[in-house]
């Protein structure tokens, strides 16, 4: 009965948007044009496996044109889509067939619901849906649209997603604004809807899990200026970053990795119970980086030169993300296969390791003593 009830107020909706008039087309104040297409560095234990495995990786990222748009009397949700009159502007999302998920009723929420109004000046709007509340997406797919905000708005306020209480907002998402030199806010919560008389929005300057390695590497460079300035000590530690049990891309076989890794001298530690300024300064001092697949491994952005990565990854479902991030940041990187438990999952799904493998992987990755 929901699902029918639902389909129906929907279609309606989509005639009664059609009656509307349309909003203000948006004016786009600045073009970028496509980067040219890039190979990232394969990685460095490639030859320990097939021609099969090594396709994958293979594969030239490509960047499409990018712009920052000027729009005017609109409607942006908590997690950055713009709206009005029942009409979603696409470039706001990370991808259009997603739109489907911020059309009909809750575009309602224009007239119905809490709004807060921000007529002047401009709010600028750098988040989506998936760096709302997620590390890798905040640190890899915000910041590069903030620097490319800043070089025609520095200092424009910016609207920021307010988690409803008890949770607050993580500390990495103001202290990294902070260090691009945005300091003024409007918070914004999942109840609440911003109107405003001028949003811009910078689109992202790449497709969402691929990165664009100039404004990676800009932004990986003022980030340690402004939150850790002092020399780093040498790096010599040996990190293995561990995901919560009860979260997805669990190790089914956690104790043998475990054993596997003590005995090759790594530590074992949670990024989720670390604030952010100890995770930048546990980077530093990094000099092998290790984990599953997962927003942690965003950390190697503060590793430094030299360093090596090594992810475990599903051999059948893995993405190449953090792949992709190792090559921009001229990071070697290993690739340590694991055994999808749940196929239908993909790239979700607990993963088996086999220990010896491991080893090996990671004897090639600590290289000569």
């Amino acid at each position: 009965m929901y699902s029918l009830t639902k389909r129906v107020a929907d279609a309606l909706l989509r005639r009664v948007s059609r009656a509307l008039p349309a909003w203000q087309r948006p004016r786009a104040e600045q073009a970028y044009p496509a980067r040219a297409p890039y190979q990232p560095t394969l990685p460095a234990n490639l030859v320990m496996f097939g021609p099969a495995a090594a396709e994958q990786f293979q594969r030239p990222v490509g960047f499409p044109p990018y712009h920052i748009y000027r729009l005017r009397n609109v409607h942006v949700t908590w997690d950055g889509a713009v709206f009005h009159n029942l009409r979603l502007f696409e470039p706001s999302i990370v991808y259009a067939k997603f739109a489907s998920r911020f059309q009909d009723t809750l575009l309602l929420r224009q007239w119905v619901g809490e709004r807060v109004d921000v007529p002047a000046p401009c709010v600028a709007v750098c988040h989506d849906q998936w760096s709302v509340g997620n590390y890798y997406h905040w640190l890899i797919d915000t910041l590069p649209r903030l620097l490319v905000l800043r070089r025609h708005h520095p200092h424009m306020r910016l609207l920021l997603p307010q988690p409803l209480p008890p949770r607050q907002l993580p500390d990495y998402v103001s202290l990294s604004a902070a260090a691009l030199g945005f300091t003024d806010y409007v918070p914004l919560s999942p109840r609440q809807i911003l109107r405003a008389g001028c949003v811009v929005l910078p689109e992202l300057t790449a497709h969402s899990l691929t990165q664009h390695p100039e404004y990676v590497v800009q932004a990986r460079a003022e980030l340690l200026a402004a939150l850790a300035p002092a020399p780093a000590p040498p790096a010599t530690r040996r990190v293995y970053a561990a995901r919560v049990a009860d979260g997805v891309r669990s190790l089914v076989n956690e104790a043998e990795v475990d054993a596997v890794l003590r005995e090759l001298g790594f530590e074992k530690i949670y990024f989720e119970k670390m604030p952010f300024m100890e995770q930048i300064q546990l980077m530093r001092e990094t000099a092998v980086f290790l984990g599953v697949h997962g927003a942690g491994m965003t950390n190697m952005l503060f590793l430094p030169a030299g360093a090596r990565v090594v992810e475990l990854l599903n051999e059948e479902h893995g993405d190449l993300c953090y792949f992709r991030l190792a090559s921009c940041l001229g990071l070697p990187y290993f690739w340590a296969p694991g055994a999808g438990t749940s196929p239908e999952l993909a790239n979700q799904s607990d993963l088996v390791m086999d220990p010896d493998q491991l080893r090996r992987i990671v004897t090639a990755a600590l290289g000569p003593e």
